[in-house]
C-alpha cells in the first residue's frame, strides 16, 4: 500500500491533516502447558490508523480490512462533516523531523522457539516444579508514517518469553522477559530455572497476615506498578483530572531514590523512531530525584500545556513507549538482606485504581509471595492484596538494586527495564482471590 499516495488523495478531499500509520506484522507464537507444547504457528497482521481533521473535528479509526481502505476512507471523510468541534485539538506537528536510524537485530527472526519453550520446561522441572505453562512470542513489525508534513518507516523485532512453574501444590513461579537484541536473551534454561525456583522455594504457602511491612519487589512486579503510573504521565489524563501526577510538575514529590523515564530510544522491544503524528520520539524524563519533570505529550496537548511534544501521540491520547529506570548500587542479596521483618513480592496482577487522582490502588501478589526475617526467606505466603496509594509508595523507595531486567507481561507490564526496588512501610491487607 502507498499510504503517501493515499495521503495525498485524501487531502485533495477538502481535508486539513491526515496522519497515516501503516504496520505489517509477522507475528509468531509457541504455547506450551503441562511440560509439552500444545500450538506452534505463525501469522501475518496488517493495519492501517487512520486520523483526519478539517479545523477542530477529528476522526480517527484503524482499518484492519486493507483492500477496502479507500472505499472506507472516502466514507470517514464525509462523515466527519457531521462531527462536533474538539476544542482541545490544535493539529498535528507540523515541523519537519530528522529521525534515529531505525534498529533490528535480524538474528531474533532465525531463533528456534520451540527449542527456547523445551529448555524453558527443563530448565522448571530441574528446578524442582511438577509442570510448566507458558507462551514465547516473536513479533517482528514494519511501520510507515506519512502526514502531510513528514514521512518515516522502522522496522523492529523482539521476543518475548512468559513461563509459570507450579509446584505440587499448585504454587507458582513465574518469568516474563522481553528482549529485541539476540545477545541479550539469556539461556532459557535458567529463564525456566528461575521460575521453577520460585515455585519450589512457593512450597505449601500460608494464609499471609495485614500490617505495614518493608518489600523488595522483583522487577516484573514493580513493572505493573510502573506501568500503570506512566499511562496517568500522559497530559491527556492530567487534563482530565485523572491523575496523581496533576499539579506537581517542578515538585519534589517522590523519594530521590526514584528516577524515571519514558526512553523509546533505548534499545529494547518499546522502541520505535516516531510516533503517531510523525514527530520523532525521545527520552523524556517524567521523574529525576523525585521531582516531576514532564508529562508526556502530542503536539496539541503541548500547545496547550505551553510546551513541547515528547513524541508520544498516540491515535488517541500521548501514551508511554518503554520504562527506564534508574539502578541503584547494591545487588539484589543486599536489598534482601536490609528487610528484617518484611517480604519479597515477584509478580502483581489486577492492579486496579480506586482513585486516579489521588492514586489510591490495590493490587494482588501472585507466583512468589514471600515473608522474609533478618534477610532470609522463610516462608511462601497467599492471599494478600497491596493496598495503596502511589504517591506514599514511591515516596517510600529505600533503594534499588545494580541489576536491571527486562520486563513484559501482557497488558500488565509494558516493555520495561527495571531494578529490584526495595520499599518501606507498604500497607498489606487479605485479598479473597
Amino acid at each position: 500500500m502507498d499510504i503517501e499516495n493515499l495521503k495525498d488523495k485524501l487531502l485533495k478531499m477538502n481535508l486539513d491533516e491526515v496522519s497515516l500509520v501503516l504496520e505489517e506484522r509477522e507475528k509468531r507464537q509457541v504455547r506450551f502447558s503441562n511440560n509439552d507444547i500444545d500450538i506452534s504457528k505463525a501469522w501475518l497482521e496488517s493495519s492501517l490508523n487512520v486520523f483526519l481533521s478539517k479545523g477542530k473535528k477529528v476522526f480517527f479509526t484503524t482499518i484492519k480490512q486493507l483492500d477496502k481502505a479507500e472505499e472506507l476512507l472516502e466514507k470517514y471523510v464525509k462523515m466527519i462533516e457531521n462531527l462536533p468541534e474538539n476544542k482541545d485539538f490544535y493539529g498535528i506537528n507540523p515541523e519537519k523531523q530528522s529521525y534515529q536510524k531505525s534498529k533490528i537485530d535480524k538474528e531474533l527472526l532465525n531463533l528456534d522457539l520451540e527449542w527456547i519453550a523445551r529448555e524453558a520446561i527443563n530448565g522448571a522441572v530441574e528446578k524442582g516444579a511438577q509442570r510448566a505453562a507458558g507462551v514465547i512470542y516473536r513479533d517482528y513489525v514494519k511501520r510507515k508514517i506519512a502526514t502531510n508534513y513528514n514521512y518515516a518507516e522502522d522496522e523492529m523485532a523482539n521476543v518475548d518469553v512468559v513461563i509459570r512453574a507450579f509446584n505440587e501444590y499448585k504454587n507458582a513461579g513465574q518469568e516474563a522477559i522481553t528482549t529485541a537484541n539476540s545477545g541479550d536473551l539469556e539461556d532459557p534454561r535458567e529463564i525456566g530455572q528461575r521460575a521453577g525456583t520460585v515455585a519450589t522455594l512457593g512450597d505449601n504457602p500460608k494464609d499471609g497476615k495485614e500490617g505495614k511491612f518493608k518489600v523488595l519487589f522483583h522487577p516484573l512486579a514493580f513493572g505493573s506498578l510502573v506501568s500503570y503510573s506512566l499511562n496517568l504521565a500522559s497530559a491527556f489524563m492530567i487534563d482530565s483530572g485523572m491523575s496523581f501526577f496533576a499539579d506537581k510538575l517542578g515538585e519534589k514529590v517522590f523519594s530521590d531514590k526514584f528516577t524515571l523515564y519514558d526512553d523509546s530510544t533505548f534499545f529494547g522491544s518499546g522502541h520505535r523512531i516516531f510516533d503517531e503524528e510523525a514527530t520523532a520520539t525521545r527520552k523524556t524524563v517524567l521523574v529525576e530525584k523525585g521531582v516531576v519533570k514532564n508529562y508526556l505529550h502530542s503536539y496539541s496537548t503541548a500547545r496547550k500545556f505551553n510546551t513541547h511534544t515528547t513524541g508520544n501521540a498516540g491515535i488517541i491520547m500521548p501514551i508511554p513507549w518503554q520504562a527506564v529506570m534508574e539502578r541503584g548500587n547494591k545487588s539484589y542479596e543486599e536489598l534482601l538482606s536490609q528487610i528484617d521483618k518484611g517480604l519479597f513480592i515477584v509478580n502483581l496482577w489486577y492492579t486496579r485504581f480506586q482513585d486516579y487522582r489521588n492514586g489510591d490502588f490495590s493490587t494482588i501478589p501472585r507466583d512468589g509471595i514471600f515473608y522474609v526475617e533478618n534477610g532470609e526467606i522463610k516462608e511462601s505466603w497467599k492471599s494478600i492484596r497491596v493496598s495503596e496509594n502511589m504517591v506514599h509508595l514511591f515516596s517510600n523507595i529505600l533503594d534499588m538494586s545494580k541489576e536491571r531486567i527486562w520486563v513484559k507481561w501482557w497488558d500488565e507490564v509494558i516493555p520495561s527495564y527495571l531494578p529490584y526496588v526495595l520499599v518501606e512501610d507498604v500497607n498489606i491487607t487479605r485479598s479473597t482471590l
